[in-house]
């Protein structure tokens, strides 16, 4: 499985059939004791947890991570603790964290019930929306003593998003398609933090709403939902315009839609927007570029 896969494995969660795979609990706090007023050795099970980590500054704290916690780049030479699906139990202990935090669903919530167990510290989230990410910061901050750190590094993405509205037109919405895989064709439905992007960005879903989070789609719904933008995160970061190409190529067999004649289809970063963390403002306006690059260009 490649880079990208993990990454877009551990932002989403997923919870169903398909990409929804597993269910997240709903108590964002399973914590059964007092966690310590500052923690000096802190253990993160998930990239978007440690980009939080480091956006408050703890980056002398960290002392393990996830496969792919790499951003910003010295996370990657934090020690890691085995992946975001296979937590590495024998090796968070090696590293004698007081403070291990994770996500909420099962193979997680499971190494951090254990951890607790045999006395160790720890906190759980759930960050499957925006308002949860605000959230799990100022949840992070009071449990390593960064309370004011994490009130502004709230205060300032959501600044930059109320900026942002300003800028984008939020009355002509464009709809957008975000397609997760092409074969078999799969996109972001409407619960979803990328829908959420979407609409901060000043666009609306394509997709009405979906059994499923990110629900397969067949060729007759492209085709009648009226899209006007088709996004795709990249899945490497390398040569973006050979990615391009080949979306443009995929899609050209959709000759009638709006953003296939008008040629909006956009490949862009996926690192930047697949993962729900301190970077959510460089995801949106990612999107907004795509969806409207006028307001971006002076």
């Amino acid at each position: 499985m490649n880079k990208w896969w993990w990454l877009l494995l551990i932002t989403l969660c997923w919870a169903g059939a398909g990409f929804a795979i597993f269910g997240v609990s709903q108590n964002q706090n399973h914590d059964t004791k007092a966690l310590p007023s500052q923690a000096d050795r802190i253990v993160s099970m998930s990239p978007n947890l440690t980009e939080i980590l480091f956006a408050l500054g703890l980056d002398d704290k960290i002392v393990g991570v996830t496969l792919y916690s790499d951003y910003p780049p010295t996370a990657a030479k934090k020690p890691k603790m085995g992946t975001f699906w296979q937590p590495n139990i024998e090796a968070v202990i090696a590293a004698k964290p007081d403070l291990v935090i994770t996500l909420g669903f099962d193979q997680q919530r499971n190494l951090a019930e254990r951890l607790r167990r045999i006395g160790y510290n720890g906190l759980t989230l759930n960050i499957e929306k925006v308002s949860e990410l605000f959230e799990a910061i100022k949840r992070i901050g009071a449990a390593t003593g960064r309370q004011l750190q994490a009130n502004e590094l709230v205060s300032g993405i959501r600044k930059k998003l109320d900026n942002l509205s300003t800028l984008v037109d939020t009355h002509d919405r464009l709809r957008v398609l975000w397609v997760i895989q092409r074969e078999p064709l799969r996109v972001a439905g409407c619960d979803t933090f990328i829908n959420e992007m979407i609409e901060l960005a000043g666009g609306e879903n394509a997709i009405g709403p979906t059994m499923h989070k990110y629900p397969p789609i067949g060729a007759e719904v492209v085709y009648a939902c009226g899209v006007d933008i088709i996004i795709e995160p990249a899945m490497r970061q390398e040569n973006l315009v050979g990615q391009q190409d080949r979306a443009l190529q995929y899609w050209s067999k959709f000759k009638n839609i709006p953003a296939v004649k008008n040629k909006r289809v956009y490949v862009i970063d996926g690192d930047t927007v697949s993962r729900l963390g301190p970077r959510l403002y460089e995801g949106v306006e990612t999107i907004a570029r795509c969806l409207r690059p006028e307001p971006f260009e002076n």
